[in-house]
């Protein structure tokens, strides 16, 4: 039993009483296109104001099960703690307490020469951890259902449509339509105050707003692949950069559960008209590329739970909202974007989810103060400006850690490259950018 500002009831503190639901679900206060984590973190923020009306929206068939994203900053875990629910991940998450380095031995075989705390002392009351992705829209998606207005995301639905009127008072036109539909049938229009795009790289509500994502390609392809495998790598449950002589670069991350492990994997260069999926690169490439980066040591991997292989690329747009470079002091923005539709990057650094989390969670409490009369529409500008400068820093960290995780390593035979205690430094001292624990807060000069 619980007491409570209004009153004393019974029950599970954490389910609140639920309140009718106002108004129809084609007229809402916040449109979010997109359940990552970026979209259920803001749904998981407004939710706990019942007046404002909510409505998101995911074209995949339901929630996420398996793979994606593993890494979560101090930073985010912070933000967790918000949402009720940090000391749940950190129960079933993997703690990253070390990292160890290795590098080409005088025999030209793989040996550690290094070991570091993975996060600075004193950085954060709570760890770095790893948690399978879904596990945390799990989360989220749990804190959505017990908050009074027991919001859920209706799957299987995309946007079709998004016309921003010139009127500042009119609602925002949405059309939605089911993935199964086809033409005009069974089209939803949906009016909206304001309309969130965290819908991923190929992001509709970008394109509808005339944003681009801008940036280059490295031509680098990597595998990433979560397995269950006999080995006798010694660091093989701490997470571990190894640059072999000449067989390529693999990172360890040890996964939840204390079995599982991910490993990224460096696959081949390829030309610059060429994509990875031209490529029709397979998990027995995957995991013997692996093997020979890893030799003298024994994979023999068991059961392969999760794979995928993508191409290093940087890319960002100049604006996260809908208002003209220029025309700030006389427009208000009205849509956004966020996590991946305006920003990517290779997943190595263990960001990608992080930042993109806190895009929405930024935005989140802006929205809210606004809907709810306690703040001038004028504050949602602060939103563009602070997140496209984290993400600024994010893309010119990526690129230069994916770079030196890439390049060959420096040997005593062969002077070219990186040397493995360069790289060990870099990731020593750039520790409490991949801890989210950089300034969050960017202001116009």
């Amino acid at each position: 039993m619980q007491f409570y500002l209004n009153g004393f009831r019974t029950g599970d503190p954490d389910v609140l009483e639920a309140c009718p639901p106002t108004g129809s679900a084609s007229d809402v206060d916040v449109l979010i296109v997109g359940c990552g984590p970026a979209g259920l973190t803001l749904a998981a923020q407004l939710v706990a104001f019942p007046e404002i009306r909510i409505r998101i929206i995911e074209q995949k068939p339901g929630p996420l099960v398996l793979g994606q994203a593993d890494g979560i900053a101090c930073r985010t875990m912070e933000m967790f703690n918000a949402f009720g629910f940090a000391d749940r991940v950190a129960r079933e998450a993997y703690w990253v307490n070390e990292t160890t380095f290795w590098k080409p031995g005088e025999d030209r075989q793989i040996v550690r020469h290094g070991r570091i705390p993975d996060t600075e002392e004193g950085l954060s009351e709570f760890p770095h951890v790893i948690l399978n992705q879904a596990r945390v829209h799990d989360f989220y998606l749990e804190r959505m259902r017990n908050a009074p207005g027991r919001l859920a995301p209706d799957y299987n639905t995309r946007i079709v449509g998004l016309t921003v009127p010139e009127d500042p008072a009119a609602p925002i036109t949405v059309r939605l339509q089911p993935i199964n539909a086809t033409g005009e049938d069974r089209v939803d229009t949906v009016r909206a105050r304001y309309v969130v795009g965290c819908d991923g790289a190929r992001s509709v509500v970008r394109h509808a707003i005339g944003r681009e994502l801008s940036g280059d390609s490295a031509n680098q392809a990597w595998g990433v692949m979560d397995i269950l495998a006999y080995t006798d790598v010694p660091d093989i449950r701490l997470k571990s950069a190894i640059h072999s002589a000449d067989q390529g670069n693999i990172l360890i991350i040890p996964r939840e559960g204390g079995y599982l492990v991910r490993l990224y994997v460096e696959l081949d260069k390829f030309a610059a008209d060429e994509r990875v999926a031209s490529k029709n690169i397979t998990i027995e490439q995957l995991v013997a590329a692996a093997q020979r980066i890893l030799h003298p040591y024994k994979l023999d991997v068991k059961r392969v739970a999760w794979w995928s292989v993508y191409e290093i690329g940087q890319r960002l747009s100049d604006k996260f909202d809908d208002v003209p470079m220029g025309l700030e002091a006389h427009r208000q923005p009205r849509v956004f974007i966020a996590g991946d539709a305006c920003h990517t990057h290779s997943p190595k650094a263990g960001q990608g989810m992080n930042v993109s989390m806190q895009d929405t969670f930024n935005l989140g409490w802006k929205l809210a103060l606004v809907l709810r009369g306690l703040a001038p529409a004028q504050l949602l500008h602060s939103y563009s400006v602070e997140r496209q400068a984290i993400a600024q820093e994010l893309i010119d960290f990526d690129r230069e850690f994916a770079k030196m995780f890439s390049a060959k390593p420096k040997t005593v035979k062969d002077d070219d490259g990186v040397d493995p205690v360069e790289f060990q430094q870099y990731f020593l001292k750039r520790g409490r950018f991949t801890a989210a624990r950089r300034r969050d807060i960017r202001t116009r000069r």
